[in-house]
């Protein structure tokens, strides 16, 4: 019985990951992030106008997520980082329309400790 008990202590263990998609940024070759710090941002909250755009190319997320104990905490910094390098994959030179959430905090629908949802339309400007 003692043996099952490890076993499936773990079984859960190895399968505790995040429920959200979030790439480890140290494996992204330094020259793509770099890529992305370039990608410009217009945030709801600023109300700023942005330039002309030329090409939608849908929406883009990202979470930032402080899965276990160790890890940093979560912050919209991070978050917006992924959001840039998610952009940039998709052939973006901004996004547009940028918000936050960090209201879904809860550790049963990311399986992070402390998340921080990041969203917004990633286009080409003209």
């Amino acid at each position: 019985m003692k043996i099952f008990g490890l076993a499936l202590f773990l079984a859960l263990l190895a399968g505790c990951g995040t429920f959200v998609p979030v790439e480890d940024l140290s494996e992204v070759p330094p020259e793509q992030l770099q890529k992305a710090l370039h990608v410009r941002v217009f945030t709801l909250e600023s109300g700023a106008e942005y330039p002309e755009i030329k090409t939608y190319l849908g929406e883009v997320s990202a979470y930032s997520c402080k899965h276990m104990t160790w890890d940093p905490p979560a912050s919209k910094g991070d978050a917006l980082k992924r959001l840039r390098l998610e952009a940039l994959r998709k052939g973006a030179d901004a996004v547009i329309d940028v918000t936050f959430d960090t209201r879904g905090t809860d550790a049963w629908g990311t399986n992070c400790w402390q998340s921080v949802y990041a969203s917004g339309q990633a286009v080409v400007l003209k």
